[in-house]
């Protein structure tokens, strides 16, 4: 019999994107700007954008990249 583990954690290199203001690369070419507020381990990423909610798949992802705060 299994466990539960209820000590789950992201991957620290993908929490850290977590609240921070990014753009998402797809593989199909399409780009999409916002905060991201929830990512897990699969790169399975929720963005809030202006227009509201963006669920974005995982294995869709090409690239996170984090962007500079404008001074």
């Amino acid at each position: 019999m299994q466990k539960n583990n209820n000590n789950f954690q992201v991957n620290k290199q993908f929490a850290d994107f977590k609240d921070k203001n990014v753009l998402i690369g797809l593989k199909n070419w399409e780009e999409f700007e916002g905060k991201i507020i929830a990512i897990d381990n699969f790169l399975n990423t929720v963005l809030e954008r202006d227009d509201g909610l963006k669920v974005i798949k995982g294995g869709k992802v090409a690239f996170i990249s984090i962007k500079e705060e404008e001074k």
